[in-house]
């Protein structure tokens, strides 16, 4: 398989490439659950919204912090 997949990757991608497409997915994700959030009616459901683009933060911060470290050499 020399090609990429629906992902964006295949065995050939870099690992800091590989980090740094799941960061621009989870960036993405986030902003998609804060417009959710911001035109649900039902306060249910937006605080739901309001939690996935917490979730979705937190796995941003997560992979900049290992691609971070990859970058420094300290893998």
């Amino acid at each position: 398989m020399s090609g990429k997949d629906e992902f964006g990757v295949n065995e050939n991608t870099r690992p800091e490439e590989a980090v740094r497409i799941a960061m621009e997915r989870e960036q993405k994700a986030r902003e998609f659950y804060l417009t959710c959030a911001r035109i649900v009616g039902d306060p249910g459901v937006k605080k739901m919204f309001e939690f996935l683009a917490r979730e979705e933060g937190k796995h941003f911060e997560l992979l900049e912090r290992e691609h971070d470290r990859f970058i420094s050499g300290e893998n």
